[in-house]
């Protein structure tokens, strides 16, 4: 039996080791080695690129243009020599030349002669007669038949070589391809042949195909044609091949050459007078070109001649991060490209192909990080600087976070990246050893592990786009030995300003993107089978619910309206019915082993007649995927599901307006088409008027409005009422710059129409500059207006109203900004960092950041408490604040399939111990993800993001708080009680356990409380440590009564005493006691106390306003009525009176049949694999 071959190892060429790929040092030997080889190619450019450099010789575009054309080719030749792939290199470039013919023979050919002539009433031979004549031809031509249009094209070029002497042929051959052109048959034959794609008049109010369904809805939907197989959350779109690139390339007119280049630069209202701005399209959309002036002719030109290493180069020198460009994110090049009339050239999709074929190559992957750090055709930046000693705190890793950690590190920068969100690290392998095969990396989509780097990238967009690409720049990022970054780790939370400047940070960057989405205000609103679009793509894209190994809960029905005409509606829609079948399939699974295993009427038991008809849906339809998979395995074809969701109702888009005037069509309309390539219905001038509820409370159907354009365009009622069948309705109406700071730490930004305002730094002063009118104004205001001992704050990407709505402009906002931040740090930059100091800082910064499991121990059955090792969220704690606790999915057990990693659970700090450094949280186990917490252990890294949350009101002393709570209570007066009794308070905690088993931390709640009621449900009365402590066995509003009447003895805080009154606790605890004060209490609490309740609502990113799974709606309390939905998890202590309890009720059973059976499935897990929990 053979070994299996080893990965060879990494020798590159001149003596230079991988390390020094990664040092100043290193970099600088390179660069010299470079210059020498183009000294010796060209002492021409190796004269001007010096020059230039160093800023000697000031360059026209044209003259920047051929210079770094002349060193492209020498720099892909040196880069292959570096890394041995000469001969790799070389044959990749005859396959890319090896296209050439065809794009020869569509221009003489096609274009030229068939296309030409179509004008003409010709009478000749048959499509099939020619057909017939060709491929005798070809064969007696000894021509590849394998790929048939190659051949023809090559025997068409050599024709052209003797045009007259074969011009019978030439004319037979012209024939064929004008009836290639007309006729049916013609056109199936050459179907998906570059050579006969041709460009079409653009018509922008028709950019998307549709045809109408003829509904009572008045739906469209995309051309039954064009419909594509979708199955499951693999990359849904595999990009062009190779050749249809290169024809893209050909089309390119490559007009860097005379000042026209649009694509990059903009197009000019009128060329050669800058000062008249740009042109702005028929859809009202500036033609700014590529944000980052991304060099893309030339890119074209060295592509072209199959330079692909060289292009990528060119990529790079504006556009380093361009693995999170390119094809499915970016369109501005293309909308200003020079071809306004017709289909232009598709760029994104030449930049993505240029990447994965170097990506592609033996080394790809260290070719392309290289590239990232050093490449000798930019101007500045070519390599990075030496350390400086300067720090730069990143709040938000997504697009503009990473670009500017990425530029400051160039800058010699220590850079540390924070983010909310859970990241996960990567495989140290990965990060310490050279990678020869970009497979190694690669993860298939539908099971890769998501870091949760790239913020928006990473949950926001769909598997239209390969996320391997975030990890490429994670990758490249954590390589760097002046970077860090920590998930869980909330601005304003975790860190504040103060508190970056006190840890020896320099700069601090705002990155943390939009947020806020609004709930809809109509009637039935957040009822069951209704949530926010942001909720569900970061269920399914970042807590993973769309694995089949997940235990993460997200219940979807169909029928499925989505609300909003934006790219994120878009997005939603498509995934929902990729996830049904996930869903359905993945419950029917488990269904029917837990019913094996337990007995059908055990698994059913505890859910009610609605959840049981859901359950019973799902099922059925989870049978009906199962038999179209057999089905399609029996005739090898992909199965069709699609079929089946449109027969349960399918998924549509309401839009208010025209789809013509939504933002995703003026922004990027291929990903409309490509959402009804997936069989998306669309329906557009409706506006949402009621989420109707069926008799279980469950939406049932979208109430709406019909609008159509009047005379002058505006959109307007018509009277007419439209319904849609809709079992869930997600919201995407729109988002807004996260301020979320200044909420919270009032004073330190100036806000400006829902954003910081834009300031710029004018010899070391801040000063207000108006919003810039798009991103490539040159004086956009990066700063915030925080300027306190002369320090700077700045804001990019969705944060910053120039650079908002898409990944490109977001990664431009950090190129356009790292100068401005070093200008601002004056000669501080050019100092001599220190070694060993900035070894303290990083040592400082992973001791402080970075969580980890202290001790785990069981307080009862059902509650268990965690120590967690976390310093700086331990410092920023204040009482009644809460924090999100997760386990890594890198870390977490894979048993039975399934994989052992929590959701994302938001538990009260009980205490903290700020000299240990030490966060204590209460766990109760009440669903699958709580319950794994018993099994972390002790020096396992978790990811804990908070504080967060509001803290609590603790009265300036002399007040009496009556605070009542079950088990969530019982955690919450540890550090409440404490703090409010600190302040000089009296605190009267009112205990309610179901028995005297369940009773946890009884020291510590002593220790809160001035005097305590123990009161429980069932069984034995606890027994009272403390004699002015009472206890008793009885309902809790009773068992209230009784002490405050003296029936249990003497009354140590009397009821009539109690100023404030707090609930925490479940929802029936909350309206037990809401009833009771004007009931049963109103006799004793005479002083009408303020009542406050701590709300328990699902949430996700306790983020404070981010995916918005925690709205809830208050109301009024005199009438009832609803008033304002609200983001729980920014404020969790409402107001008894203004909180909807029935909402309340309604949020928590959204995902209720999943969790049920979610719960069950882990039991069953426990139970057969030994799994050790405390």
């Amino acid at each position: 039996m053979s070994l299996p071959e080893s990965t060879p190892k990494l020798a590159l060429n001149h003596g230079l080791s991988f390390a020094e790929l990664f040092t100043p040092e290193g970099l600088q030997k390179i660069d010299g080695l470079f210059l020498e080889r183009l000294r010796a190619r060209d002492a021409k450019a190796h004269d001007t690129l010096i020059a230039w450099r160093e800023g000697r010789e000031q360059l026209t575009p044209l003259q920047v243009s051929e210079l770094l054309l002349a060193c492209g080719p020498v720099l892909d030749n040196f880069i292959a020599g570096l890394f041995g792939i000469k001969a790799t290199l070389e044959a990749a470039q005859q396959r890319t030349l090896a296209h050439d013919p065809v794009f020869h023979f569509k221009k003489f050919f096609v274009q030229r002669r068939a296309r030409r002539r179509l004008v003409k009433q010709e009478e000749f031979e048959s499509f099939a007669e020619l057909d017939g004549w060709l491929a005798q031809t070809l064969e007696q031509a000894a021509r590849d038949a394998s790929d048939r249009e190659l051949a023809v094209a090559e025997y068409g070029v050599l024709l052209l070589k003797d045009d007259k002497t074969n011009a019978d042929p030439i004319e037979k051959l012209t024939r064929w391809c004008i009836r290639a052109l007309t006729v049916p048959e013609g056109k199936t034959a050459v179907q998906g042949w570059v050579s006969f794609r041709l460009p079409e008049g653009i018509d922008h109010q028709k950019l998307v195909p549709i045809v109408p369904l003829h509904d009572d809805i008045g739906r469209v939907a995309g051309p039954a044609g064009h419909l594509r197989a979708r199955d499951g959350f693999k990359l849904t779109d595999l990009r062009m091949n190779a050749r249809e690139v290169q024809n893209e390339i050909h089309y390119c007119i490559y007009c860097h050459d005379h000042d026209g280049d649009f694509c990059s630069k903009g197009f000019p209202e009128k060329k050669g007078e800058p000062d008249k701005g740009l042109k702005v399209n028929p859809l009202g959309v500036t033609l700014t070109g590529c944000p980052l002036d991304e060099k893309i002719s030339e890119m074209h030109s060295l592509k072209k001649s199959g330079c692909t290493i060289g292009a990528l180069a060119m990529i790079t020198v504006d556009n380093p991060m361009c693995a999170a460009t390119g094809h499915r994110i970016c369109n501005d090049c293309m909308k200003a490209c020079i071809y306004q009339k017709q289909d232009p050239v598709n760029i994104p999709q030449a930049e993505t192909r240029i990447l994965t074929d170097v990506l592609d190559l033996p080394w790809g992957v260290e070719i392309y990080d290289l590239l990232i750090r050093w490449n000798p055709l930019r101007p500045r930046q070519w390599q990075p600087k030496p350390y400086n000693g300067l720090k730069v705190l990143v709040f938000g890793m997504g697009p503009a976070g990473f670009t500017l950690a990425h530029h400051m590190l160039m800058e010699g920068f220590a850079v540390v990246g924070a983010d909310g969100l859970k990241i996960e690290p990567l495989p140290e392998k990965l990060v310490r050893e050279p990678i020869r095969d970009y497979t190694d990396l690669e993860e298939a989509l539908d099971t890769r592990t998501m870091t949760g780097f790239g913020g928006v990238a990473e949950y926001g967009i769909t598997n239209r786009w390969d996320k391997n690409f975030l990890k490429l720049i994670y990758l490249s990022l954590a390589r760097r030995p002046h970077f860090q970054v920590f998930g869980g780790v909330r601005f304003g939370g975790t860190l504040t300003v103060e508190d970056a400047w006190k840890l020896g940070f320099d700069h601090i960057a705002i990155c943390i993107g939009a947020g806020l989405p609004q709930a809809l205000p109509v009637p039935g609103s957040l009822a069951p089978g209704m949530r926010q679009a942001n909720d569900f793509l970061m269920a399914l894209q970042l807590t993973g619910a769309a694995k089949h190994a997940s235990l993460a809960n997200l219940q979807v029905r169909l029928p499925a309206v989505v609300i909003g005409g934006g790219l994120t509606g878009v997005d939603t829609a498509t995934e929902i019915q990729a996830y049904y079948i996930v869903q359905v399939e993945k419950m029917l699974e488990r269904y029917e082993v837990l019913v094996k295993a337990k007995g059908e009427m055990a698994v059913r038991s505890g859910l009610d007649a609605a959840s049981l008809s859901i359950l019973d849906e799902f099922l059925a339809h989870g049978r009906a995927v199962r038999a179209e998979r057999e089905r399609a395995q029996q005739v090898r074809t992909a199965p069709d599901f699609l079929k089946l969701i449109r027969r349960w109702g399918g998924v549509t888009i309401a839009y208010r307006k025209g789809m013509n005037q939504s933002p995703a069509y003026t922004r990027n309309h291929e990903e409309i088409i490509k959402a009804f390539e997936e069989g998306i219905f669309y329906a557009e001038g409706l506006d949402p008027k009621e989420a109707r509820v069926d008799k279980h409370g469950q939406v049932e159907a979208l109430v709406t409005r019909r609008l159509r354009p009047d005379a002058d365009g505006k959109w307007t009622e018509t009277g007419e009422e439209v319904i849609i069948p809709a079992r869930a309705i997600l919201v995407a109406t729109g988002a807004r710059p996260n301020v979320a700071y200044e909420f919270e730490h009032k004073g330190h930004f100036h806000k400006e129409r829902g954003h910081y305002q834009t300031y710029h730094d004018v010899h070391g002063k801040l000063e207000p500059i108006p919003v810039a009118a798009h991103c490539k104004m040159d004086d956009f205001g990066p700063f915030t207006s925080y300027g306190a001992n002369d320090r700077r704050v700045s804001f990019l990407g969705d944060t910053h109203p120039v650079f908002h709505g898409s990944v490109v402009k977001a990664v431009a906002s950090g190129l356009r900004t790292y100068p401005k931040i070093v200008a601002a740090l004056g000669n501080r930059v050019e100092q001599k960092g220190d070694a060993r100091e900035y070894q303290h800082f990083r040592t400082t910064m992973d001791e402080l950041l970075a969580a980890r499991v202290e001790s785990v121990k069981r307080l009862t059955p059902s509650v268990v408490e965690i120590s967690l090792r976390a310093p700086m969220a331990a410092r920023r704690f204040k009482a009644g604040q809460f924090f999100r606790l997760q386990n890594f999915e890198t870390q977490s057990a894979l048993v039975g399939g399934t994989r052992l990693q929590t959701e994302a659970l938001a538990i009260t700090g009980a205490r903290v111990d700020t000299v240990a450094g030490t966060v204590s949280l209460i766990v109760i186990e009440r669903g699958a993800s709580s319950r794994l917490v018993a099994a972390l252990k002790p020096g396992e890294p978790v990811a804990l993001m908070g504080p967060t949350g509001v803290r609590a009101t603790i009265p300036g002393g002399g007040e009496t708080v009556l605070f009542i709570g079950g088990r969530h209570g019982a955690a919450h007066v540890q550090s409440t009680g404490k703090a409010l009794r600190e302040n000089g308070n009296r605190v009267l905690f009112v205990g309610c356990f179901d028995t005297a088993q369940d009773v946890f931390c009884q020291d510590e709640i002593e220790a809160a409380s001035d005097a305590i009621l123990w009161i429980t449900g069932n069984g034995t009365a606890i027994k009272p440590r403390r004699p002015h402590d009472r206890s008793v066995t009885a309902p809790v509003v009773d068992a209230i009564a009784q002490y405050a009447s003296g029936r249990l003895g003497e009354v140590p805080i009397r009821l009539e005493d109690v100023t404030r009154l707090q609930v925490v606790g479940s929802n029936r605890l909350v309206r037990l006691i809401r009833d009771a004060r004007a009931k049963q209490l109103a006799p004793y609490l005479t002083k009408k106390p303020a009542t406050t309740a701590s709300i328990n609502t699902p949430m996700q990113c306790c983020l404070k306003g981010v995916c918005s799974q925690c709205l809830q709606w208050q109301i009024d309390p005199a009438t009832g009525k609803r008033t304002k939905a609200v983001f729980s998890c920014s404020w969790q202590d409402q107001p008894l009176d203004v909180v909807d309890l029935d909402n309340l009720d309604e949020r928590l059973s959204q995902n209720r049949v999943q969790e049920h059976l979610t719960n069950q499935w882990l039991e069953l897990l426990l139970e057969r694999h030994n799994i050790v929990r405390v």
